[in-house]
């Protein structure tokens, strides 16, 4: 293989490599993915080791041989993108892509939007109310979630904007959307069932996805990238419970009893 075209070529992967594991895409489905499309690509003797937030390849041949690495400091979720570079995998896996429509169709599946801010405000709200419904409030606390989930939301998006460590946005998150919810019982609902408004406001921020993908990966022997996301999981855990704790202590200390 020309040696351009092999550079391209291992580029393509490691870009492509890189968009599923920023945006969501489970360790062992990157690694497999990636291989599938080396192969493709007529890469022979094609090497990968995917971390949580890292990839590191190296491809060799008789007239050329690299290594590359890619770091991913920072992962969200846009499965569209991830659908988008799945589907570009199975298509050049199936012959239908050339290299040069294949880097076309990666930098378009690079470029989808995510959701509009208003969008995620809204599904914020959703969300919590109807996590409030579920773990046993009646109307009035899965309004009052609705209401503390868009605040969170906006509240972490603002912070967000501003490159905020993502640790201490959620705390205030959590202060927020607990402070809400006490805030809504002292002056307009003196029935209202705090907890279950809480708690209903607080799944938005709960990790899901890191730990799922944590049970992930350790199930399919990734033990390291397994360890990090579950850790993950426990930061992010760990830091709604010391705002919840904060709220909580702040409404005492004010003589403020629910």
């Amino acid at each position: 293989m020309d040696k351009v075209l092999f550079t391209r070529s291992l580029t393509l992967v490691l870009d492509a490599g890189q968009t599923l594991l920023e945006n969501g895409s489970e360790v062992f489905r990157v690694q497999q993915t990636m291989e599938i499309m080396a192969k493709s690509l007529g890469i022979e003797d094609f090497n990968v080791y995917v971390l949580t937030n890292g990839i590191f390849a190296s491809a060799h041949s008789p007239d050329s041989s690299e290594s590359l690495t890619r770091h991913v400091p920072l992962v969200s979720i846009h499965l569209g993108r991830v659908e988008a570079v799945n589907e570009l995998s199975r298509e050049l896996a199936a012959g239908k892509l050339n290299l040069d429509e294949a880097e076309q169709r990666l930098q378009d599946a690079r470029a989808l939007p995510p959701a509009p801010p208003r969008v995620l405000r809204l599904a914020g709200a959703a969300g919590a109310a109807c996590f409030g419904y579920l773990f046993g409030g009646g109307l009035a606390e899965a309004l009052v979630a609705g209401i503390a989930g868009y605040l969170e939301v906006v509240v972490s998006q603002q912070l967000s904007a501003h490159k905020i460590n993502r640790i201490f946005t959620i705390i205030v998150a959590a202060v927020v959307a607990t402070a809400c919810a006490i805030s809504m019982r002292l002056l307009l609902l003196p029935g209202l069932q705090v907890n279950f408004a809480i708690i209903g406001a607080l799944m938005v921020l709960t990790p899901g996805v890191a730990l799922t993908m944590g049970i992930r990966d350790i199930l399919n022997a990734d033990y390291l990238s397994g360890s990090i996301r579950l850790l993950d999981a426990v930061l992010v855990a760990g830091s709604i419970a010391c705002g919840v704790a904060i709220a909580w202590l702040a409404a005492r200390g004010l003589g403020v009893t629910v």
